[in-house]
């Protein structure tokens, strides 16, 4: 029988930020109406971000790049885009009053459905044991109705624009730069066997060997 072993201090970091959370949005978005759906939403946010720390995971780029070799300027704006958009949806509902959609809670239910999808979507694709081209396709439209869930489940006007302007392009900068570094791989594997479909362990094998090349030679530089 296999052990689960639990990695106990992300453990309690998570549970705690958790609890802290539900208290603490409970507090600030309940002295105005209609908040109730958004305050659903924030916590099945909180509760998914706490599950992606837990699993040492950036829920932002699909994994197939190790971190020391992703693009630090790409990971930086989207996180600055993604917290801010987070920031703007609940000023929305108790600051920014003029901001909003409205048609509540319908707009607001629509925005936790596509939470859910997206995240459904990710870790669909997140359990895959080989990566393909268009899992990565796949990973970026989950983060696509990601950002776009956080506009309708706050029901900001502006975060609609902002994800048009701002969020789409550097998510398709991701895409575009994970894509390149899959088809270098692809070249590589290519240039190792003739196999055209590679077992799962295979895959993985020649995966690490390509990597484990390009982070020794980034270290030597």
């Amino acid at each position: 029988m296999n052990k689960v072993s639990l990695n106990w201090k992300r453990l309690l970091w998570v549970v705690f930020i958790t609890l802290y959370c539900g208290l603490f949005f409970y507090n600030f978005f309940s002295p105005f109406h209609n908040w109730s759906v958004s305050y659903i939403y924030t916590m099945l946010l909180v509760v998914w971000l706490g599950l992606e720390y837990y699993e040492q995971r950036l829920f932002f780029q699909a994994g197939f790049v190790p971190i020391e070799l992703f693009s630090w300027p790409l990971r930086t704006l989207f996180a600055l885009f993604f917290y801010s958009s987070f920031v703007i949806g609940i000023s929305t509902i108790v600051w920014w009053h003029k901001n909003q959609i409205g048609l509540y809670p319908f707009i607001h239910i629509i925005g936790l459905a596509l939470l859910i999808i997206s995240i459904v979507m990710r870790r669909k694709v997140m359990s895959k044991g080989a990566i393909e081209k268009k899992d990565i396709s796949q990973f970026y439209l989950s983060i696509v109705l990601l950002i776009i869930s956080i506009a309708f489940g706050y029901g900001s006007k502006f975060s609609m624009l902002y994800v048009l302007v701002v969020g789409l392009p550097l998510i398709l900068l991701q895409r575009w730069f994970e894509n390149v570094q899959f088809q270098h791989f692809e070249n590589y594997v290519h240039g190792k066997t003739t196999t055209v479909s590679l077992k799962a362990k295979e895959f993985e094998r020649l995966w690490h060997q390509y990597f484990e090349t390009k982070l020794n030679k980034k270290k030597k530089k």
